[in-house]
């Protein structure tokens, strides 16, 4: 087993030494799906544990030998975002456990962050225009600091309204983010899976390609083109699982 802890939360190290024979048992959950997600009160401290789905064979030998995994990359991403002035949950420690020699499965521990979702974007019948516009602003400041993010939609984007009306924003899920100066095409293919609901999109897209200077109207044509692509993608895919009785990711 490797075991990485941040030298600010050693004090922490018994816990997480253990994660891999208590988890599955302990732990307040807040995800379950593809990969798990729980939240732990640890000596007054809040901490989020993720624990990622087991990779198929073939991922095995790639993680074990070719390529860092998703926990590793999770861990030193959160703090390649904090020097680029983008805040992301600090990283406590990762986990990865192998057997036979080879990497199964990884435990990504970082502190809590009690921040909401900007997917409360979606839950009001006028979506919230004064976050929207924030959070226009930081998908700009975003990819002028040279980040893509690997699963940009809203629920990976959390956010908090100072005092004094001002927004600030966080991200999470992290580990498949690209750390290079996009193109305008890279930038906006990395928006199309920003919301799926249209006014929504429509409206965050005209607003950042205008602070970008670029073609409002050509922008949202070509996000929403792409984005109608990954949603014919995805259908095809749960098409050809449900034939073959594969639960969907």
């Amino acid at each position: 087993m490797k075991l990485i802890v941040h030298p600010d939360y050693r004090r922490y190290s018994d816990f997480i030494r253990q994660l891999p024979a208590t988890f599955d048992q302990s732990g307040e959950l807040l995800y379950q799906g593809r990969n798990v997600v729980k939240r732990y009160r640890v000596d007054g401290q809040s901490l989020v544990v993720k624990k990622y789905k087991h990779p198929n064979f073939f991922q095995r030998i790639i993680y074990t030998y070719f390529k860092s995994t998703k926990t590793e990359r999770a861990y030193k991403f959160a703090a390649l975002l904090r020097d680029k002035g983008i805040e992301s949950p600090h990283e406590v420690a990762y986990i990865e456990t192998k057997r036979h020699g080879l990497f199964t499965t990884g435990f990504f521990v970082s502190l809590n962050c009690d921040y909401p979702p900007t997917s409360i974007l979606l839950s009001v019948p006028h979506f919230d225009h004064p976050l929207a516009d924030a959070l226009a602003g930081f998908l700009v400041e975003l990819h002028e600091k040279g980040v893509l993010h690997g699963d940009l939609n809203l629920t990976n984007i959390l956010y908090h309204a100072d005092a004094d009306g001002r927004y600030r924003f966080a991200l999470i899920d992290t580990n498949r983010s690209i750390f290079k100066r996009p193109t305008p095409d890279e930038c906006l293919d990395n928006l199309k899976r920003l919301t799926h609901k249209r006014e929504v999109l429509v409206y965050i897209i005209s607003l950042y390609a205008r602070r970008r200077g670029w073609d409002a109207d050509e922008c949202v044509h070509k996000v929403i083109r792409q984005l109608e692509r990954f949603e014919e993608h995805r259908r095809i895919k749960r098409r050809f699982q449900d034939f073959f009785g594969i639960r969907h990711a």
